[in-house]
């Protein structure tokens, strides 16, 4: 899905649409044009809202905004920017006229190829990962601009260093939109899980990795613990790739919030959201356990807490599936905002129509968990069409 898909379309187009008093048959019309767009019949719901607004006796300039957003959810940026205008030439409400400026704007930015990371272990050949698992008698420590990290393998240490700055910046920069970060954070990476256990304090037993922040006697402490091999005594590519930048975002989340509560499934979402692969398990699952269920999945994850997580599972599957709709169909700007609400005491719901600025409306959530929905299926049929294209028997070469 493009990113300029809305993301709870059909509650502002209702308030747009609906916007002043219409004769029966138009409103009647109006009706109609919605639930098409709603059913996703994007060519229907543009041909009733051009027959709306272009009606010689009763016409209804308002339904430009169900054209516009036909049009655009169909990817026709350029016809959509036109009809986005002249919904604007007969908008009066300044949060609608705020919300038809920001499509207009999506409509007539250039799309930009995604960037997928690649995650670090995928960069390094098999002879240094081989020698990334060794283990020498003393302890080098590596210094970065952001990092000081400890090792009993010096070459671990040059390469942990230099990945954490390329998480970090991904974290603040594009993940949490702008965030500066001015600290310094002392990462020790031990030799395998017990080792790990001995000097991690309070991480969980099953973790191999964790971070801690704490302030003592007005000394502040920064520092995140890891694991160099896996159970099998190879190097963990896993910490690398996923447990390390997942635990720093974790750090910077926490210092960012401070005392304000961050609610679980934002702090895990995003903290997943910045491992430098995506785990394809997660998206699958998802997009299994949502259908049907997405207006109750996302209330839940609004409010759940860690206690009362009772398929651990799919609630992260759920959470990272929300977070990684939300992120790439909001500005930076947009999410930003967002955090912030979220930061000053407001509900997930209030914070992302705030942010939006959109009306409160009792329709939000379920638009947006169906638009959530849609995503989550489309997310999981594409690794599954992926997977089977994998299986398929390769065609014989021609001769």
């Amino acid at each position: 899905m493009a990113a300029c898909l809305l993301l709870v379309g059909a509650a502002v187009l209702a308030t747009a649409a609906w916007g002043t008093s219409l004769s029966p048959p138009a409103t009647a019309g109006i009706q109609q044009a919605l639930h098409s767009l709603q059913r996703k019949d994007y060519a229907l719901a543009e041909k009733q809202g051009l027959a709306l607004a272009t009606d010689r006796h009763h016409a209804a300039p308002r339904a430009w905004a169900i054209v516009a957003a036909a049009r655009q959810r169909r990817g026709a940026r350029a016809l959509a920017a036109r009809a986005y205008r002249l919904f604007l030439a007969t908008c009066d409400r300044p949060p609608l006229q705020q919300y038809a400026l920001r499509q207009l704007q999506l409509c007539e930015q250039a799309p930009a190829r995604p960037h997928v990371p690649v995650a670090p272990s995928k960069r390094l050949g098999a002879e240094v990962l081989a020698g990334l698992a060794e283990v020498h008698d003393r302890t080098w420590t590596e210094s970065s601009e952001h990092f000081i990290v400890k090792t009993r393998n010096p070459q671990l240490a040059r390469i942990v260093a230099a990945e954490a700055e390329v998480a970090l910046d991904r974290i603040c920069r594009v993940i949490l939109a702008g965030q500066e970060y001015p600290h310094s954070v002392t990462i020790h990476v031990w030799t395998d899980h017990k080792d790990y256990r001995g000097h991690a304090e309070d991480a969980p037993e099953w973790s191999g990795g964790s971070f801690r922040f704490a302030v003592t006697d007005g000394v502040t402490t920064r520092r995140i613990d890891l694991t160099q091999r896996d159970e099998h005594g190879r190097f963990a590519a896993i910490m690398l790739d996923r447990v390390l930048p997942h635990e720093m975002c974790h750090l910077v989340l926490q210092e960012y919030f401070g005392d304000a509560p961050c609610p679980l499934f934002l702090n895990e979402g995003l903290a997943m959201l910045a491992e430098s692969e995506a785990d394809t398990a997660r998206i699958a699952l998802a997009g299994r356990a949502i259908p049907g269920k997405a207006e109750l999945a996302l209330q839940g994850l609004f409010v759940c807490r860690r206690y009362e997580i009772e398929q651990p599972a799919v609630f992260y599957a759920e959470s990272f599936s929300f977070v990684e709709f939300l992120h790439g169909r909001t500005t930076p700007q947009q999410f930003r905002a967002f955090l912030e609400h979220v930061k000053s005491g407001c509900t997930t719901a209030d914070a992302l129509q705030r942010s939006l600025y959109l009306p409160v409306s009792e329709s939000f959530v379920p638009a947006l968990a169906s638009a959530w929905e849609d995503h989550a299926i489309e997310q999981a049929q594409y690794l599954e069409a992926l997977a089977v294209g994998e299986k398929a028997p390769k065609a014989p070469a021609d001769r």
